[in-house]
């Protein structure tokens, strides 16, 4: 193992959720806030999107003035920078405490292949995936009729 794997700044990525119950304009505050943490530890910021609200794939509970919360949905943002190993702990020290941060993930990734896709629209996800449904049962329909009218004529 070489000394300079734990000394050697690396990128990493955060994925974060900020509480849906921060109003719009409260937003980039919230946003500035983790990207302030960020900075505490790394001056090279090479990527971010800043959060947008969305639905969860499942509820997460979050403590928030002694009392256990229901999120169904969140703010979701990201940020990729370079920073030493050593202040990852310190990020994550940070984000813990801040009650606007639901929850957090921290990866190291690459610098390359740094790409912004389309935004994500899970409203038109959802209506393509509905579609996509109905016109299965509708061919699962018209087979099963098909079926039913070959057993007919076979028992005929």
């Amino acid at each position: 193992m070489d000394h300079n794997e734990h000394t050697e700044p690396r990128v990493y990525e955060l994925g974060y959720h900020l509480v849906p119950t921060l109003a719009v304009e409260q937003i980039p505050a919230a946003s500035g806030a983790v990207r302030g943490m960020i900075e505490q530890i790394s001056k090279d910021i090479i990527a971010e999107e800043l959060p947008v609200f969305i639905d969860l794939a499942y509820t997460v509970i979050k403590t928030i003035d002694h009392k256990n919360k229901r999120f169904d949905q969140a703010y979701f943002g990201w940020v990729k920078f370079e920073a030493n190993p050593e202040g990852i702990a310190t990020l994550e020290e940070a984000l813990k405490k801040d009650e606007n941060v639901l929850r957090y993930l921290v990866v190291k990734t690459i610098k390359e292949n740094t790409f912004i896709a389309k935004k994500f629209t899970p409203a038109k996800a959802k209506a393509e995936a509905e579609e996509t449904v109905a016109e299965e049962v509708a061919t699962e329909a018209v087979a099963e009729e098909a079926i039913d009218k070959a057993i007919e004529e076979l028992v005929a």
